[in-house]
């Protein structure tokens, strides 16, 4: 029965792949059982994301698909230690853990819009702009 709205967010956003403004109750009854846990992102941090893929790793992804590089920093982070304690994430299970990003959809961004997209993202590393 949330919305993003009710916590502060407006659902304007460049990750158009995941903008749902009220989640599913449909889904969110079906994937209960599937998903641990969940995390916002801003834009800025998704730009800053996909350029750093296409410098490192030579691959263009839109801005939703660089949502998910975010999740291994955010449970390694200092704020969810009580979510790796209540997940049984030790130190040496997580020394041996594997983190998978299905990141998709960068070929389908035009040429223009992705060269956008990274200029966006080289100033923000630069400027460390939140």
């Amino acid at each position: 029965h949330i919305a993003v709205q009710d916590i502060g967010i407006d659902n304007h956003t460049a990750a158009d792949g995941l903008a749902v403004g009220r989640p599913s109750g449909f889904v969110g009854r079906a994937m209960h059982r599937l998903i641990d846990g969940c995390y916002t992102l801003s834009d800025n941090e998704l730009f800053r994301l996909l350029t750093l893929t296409a410098e490192t790793e030579q691959q263009h992804i839109e801005p939703s698909a660089a949502a998910g590089i975010a999740g291994i920093a955010r449970i390694l982070g200092d704020a969810a230690q009580n979510y790796r304690t209540h997940m049984g994430l030790t130190p040496e299970i997580l020394q041996n853990a594997t983190h998978l990003i299905w990141s998709t959809g960068g070929s389908m961004v035009p040429d223009q819009e992705m060269q956008t997209y990274l200029d966006k993202g080289r100033q923000l590393l630069t400027t460390h702009e939140v």
